[in-house]
């Protein structure tokens, strides 16, 4: 009898955007093995207009790493971000390593440093090269990661990793935790915490909605603390 083979979950939960001017069918099989949903963003032609839907993702959280295959996807990449309002969101996610963007090639890493943009650099001669850099970002600490009473704590635009079990989550609920992870272990009132939410729907109520739907998707994980009329703080361990 064949053994049961072990899903590969490193990439769980990871919206991967390939940019581009033609396919690259390995390294999407490698991204995807790894638990990755991945799309591409052509960058000339008809469908151009997806480069910059892609950097509007990319800077509302929905995007966790951007590969960029030539300089002139980086120049698109850049061009369609600033056109978008996108570029300074952009710059801080990836500073912080919540984003990541990669560069095949020193000359594609040129054109991004160029924009102030925070990119990691692979070799142009080897897919797997990119992929590595991304496994190595998201499976070896190199995301933004958080002590907190539930373990450390990840988040991706598709859940959270908490204490290195993957938990998927609504939207809504990403954009919940993701305004919190980027406090820290600071407050967040509740006017704050319905500008993350997704849609129209912002209200006190609607706030509190999506708070009991995060805590009942974390189950038994402890991670949003109520601060009695002052709003939510995520349970950071001060180190």
């Amino acid at each position: 009898m064949t053994p049961a083979r072990t899903l590969d979950t490193t990439l769980a939960g990871c919206a991967i955007v390939i940019a581009d001017e033609c396919s690259t069918g390995d390294l999407d099989a490698i991204l995807s093995s790894r638990g990755a949903t991945v799309r591409h963003a052509v960058v000339q032609g008809p469908g151009a207009n997806e480069l910059g839907q892609a950097a509007i993702r990319a800077a509302a959280g929905e995007v966790d790493a951007v590969i960029l295959v030539s300089a002139s996807a980086a120049g698109y990449w850049v061009e369609a971000a600033d056109r978008a309002d996108a570029l300074e969101s952009i710059r801080s996610r990836a500073g912080s390593g919540r984003l990541l963007l990669v560069s095949v090639g020193a000359g594609v890493a040129d054109r991004l440093r160029d924009a102030e943009l925070r990119t990691a650099v692979s070799d142009p001669e080897g897919v797997p090269s990119s992929a590595d850099r991304v496994i190595e970002h998201f499976g070896g600490g190199g995301a933004l990661s958080l002590p907190t009473d539930a373990g450390l704590v990840e988040v991706r635009s598709g859940g959270v990793v908490v204490d290195g079990v993957f938990v998927p989550l609504s939207r809504s609920a990403v954009a919940l935790i993701d305004t919190l992870a980027a406090a820290g272990g600071r407050v967040i009132s509740r006017a704050d915490r319905g500008a993350a939410l997704p849609g129209p729907q912002r209200t006190p109520h609607a706030v509190e909605a999506a708070v009991a739907r995060l805590r009942e998707a974390l189950g038994q994980r402890v991670l949003v603390h109520t601060v009695v009329k002052r709003g939510y703080r995520l349970a950071v361990i001060e180190t």
